[in-house]
């Protein structure tokens, strides 16, 4: 049909509401694809979450379930089309085609054939005639060829045009019938010149048989691919060096669905491939060979997913127990079952953030870090080492920790009444070995230059109030880490030892 004749076809409103809503389900998952290779996109320029791997992998599996639902979406379509009558199936199929402004030539020659194989079981045979001239018949596969040339034998026979009818009968018969699903050169001479056209348009729709659509299971393995796409490229190519880490509940359960789900897909996909190799083997020794080349293929691969597992499987043995909350973050400590905890912060199910609560091993410290002294006070230096050897290190910890529960209940404190730009936990110690926090790092314009700025939280001792109760006061100084400008103090507070309450001070001078 012309593109001019379908601006006034009678569409029938039942078939074109079926339609649109199809051709809207696949630009919906398409502007999806787009917006999430968009976001994915953003995500790996603005943070440092996801390393080159584990963005390529996200594409990927983006691509995945892009592609995968776009053939569940062709399954469903051709289901319900398949379930109409034979005139509402081709309005459908020719609704669809002509909606459908991008085509491979493929596509276009599939879609074609089908259009021209229900025009001619209508009887509209000048409209087969003309689908069929737009048929590309250099990219039709030889099954296509087959029936392309029965359908223009047909319409040859239907006009009575013996030279053409029989050109096609030649290309037709030369085409081998390997399954003998079409009928022989004699039965068409036969049915041609006894005129039973009904034959012949029977044998037609056997050439286009309605193949059961398996949509669930199409869907099934779309999102087993996809998911085990994103989950092995999030394990590998997370950004450690920056802290990050994936959650271990994340991790334990998604390695367990991801192993079973691709060892069962799998072994499924080698018996499906190796019972239709079989098909189409005779002798016995080469269906053996088949058969213990797909059992090797398939043992070498179950390894490789083993051997995945197990990878991951000791990558997360360990507890992972919530320790805090606030408005933006919950608190974790990791405690591996060989090592030493680790403190995290995370606001999302998928990965997690160290948060630098740890106490620095002041064994590492370099030369450079120690100030300058002065030869001649070698007496200070002397009595500093005796009093650095009288504390025991396992002291240092019992002093440092619970001044880190201060800090933190400040920060959480800041957090809720005040918060500060750029807000991040990070628990440290100068050269001198005295403890602090650094609770933003961010910039701000000063006499016309962009600064780098540092709030950081100081211990200024204990304080006792009038009823005997004993606080720990902390100092909350912005701070130039470049120089050029003098430390501000911004606020005091004091923390009860006990309940760790917090008081804002609301001052900002000694």
């Amino acid at each position: 049909m012309l593109d001019s004749e379908l601006k006034t076809y009678p569409w029938n409103p039942t078939v074109k509401k079926k339609a649109r809503r199809v051709f809207m389900l696949r630009w919906l998952f398409v502007i999806l694809a787009a917006a999430a290779i968009f976001f994915l996109t953003y995500q790996k320029l603005t943070t440092n979450v996801w390393g080159l791997t584990a963005f390529l992998c996200q594409l990927l599996a983006v691509i995945e379930l892009a592609f995968g639902l776009q053939f569940v979406e062709a399954g469903w379509s051709r289901k319900i089309s398949s379930r109409m009558p034979l005139d509402e199936h081709y309005e459908y199929a020719l609704y669809m085609y002509h909606i459908q402004s991008v085509r491979d030539l493929a596509t276009n020659n599939r879609m074609l054939l089908l259009i021209a194989s229900l025009e001619i079981q209508l009887g509209k045979y000048d409209h087969a005639t003309q689908t069929i001239t737009q048929i590309s018949v250099g990219k039709c596969t030889p099954v296509q060829l087959k029936q392309l040339y029965f359908m223009q034998i047909l319409l040859a026979a239907e006009v009575g045009d013996t030279d053409t009818k029989n050109q096609f009968l030649t290309r037709y018969t030369g085409i081998p019938d390997t399954n003998g699903e079409y009928p022989s050169k004699p039965e068409l001479t036969t049915w041609i010149e006894a005129e039973e056209m009904d034959r012949l348009i029977s044998a037609l729709k056997k050439f286009t048989p309605t193949r059961k659509e398996h949509i669930l299971r199409t869907c099934l393995i779309t999102i087993v691919l996809a998911y085990s796409t994103f989950f092995y490229g999030a394990w590998y190519g997370i950004n450690k060096s920056a802290g990050y880490a994936i959650r271990y509940y994340f991790a334990e359960i998604s390695v367990i669905c991801v192993s079973v789900t691709l060892s069962c897909l799998l072994i499924w996909g080698m018996i499906c491939l190796y019972k239709k190799q079989k098909s189409l083997l005779n002798r016995k020794a080469a269906r053996r060979i088949i058969a213990v080349s797909y059992a090797a293929l398939t043992l070498f691969l179950l390894s490789l997913i083993g051997y995945s597992f197990l990878i991951v499987s000791f990558g997360v043995e360990g507890t992972e127990t919530v320790t805090g909350q606030d408005q933006h973050y919950i608190y974790l400590s990791v405690q591996p079952d060989y090592g030493i905890a680790t403190q995290y912060r995370t606001d999302n199910l998928i990965y997690m953030q160290k948060t630098g609560l740890f106490l620095p091993n002041t064994d590492t410290l370099t030369e450079s870090s120690v100030p300058d002294s002065d030869p001649n006070d070698s007496e200070t230096q002397d009595s500093s080492t005796t009093d650095s050897t009288e504390n025991s290190p396992a002291q240092e910890p019992q002093k440092a920790s619970p001044l880190q529960d201060e800090i933190r209940a400040v920060y959480q404190y800041i957090q809720q009444q005040n918060p500060l730009p750029d807000m991040s936990f990070t628990y440290t110690a100068n050269a001198k070995g005295e403890n602090y926090a650094i609770l933003s790092e961010t910039t701000e314009e000063k006499d016309g230059t962009t600064v780098n700025v540092n709030y950081c939280l100081y211990d200024n001792g204990s304080k006792t109030d009038e009823n005997n109760n004993t606080f720990e006061e902390l100092v909350l100084e912005k701070v130039y880490p470049d120089g050029g400008y003098e430390t501000e103090l911004v606020d005091f507070y004091l923390v009860n030892l006990e309940t760790l309450e917090v008081i804002d001070e609301q001052k900002s001078s000694w």
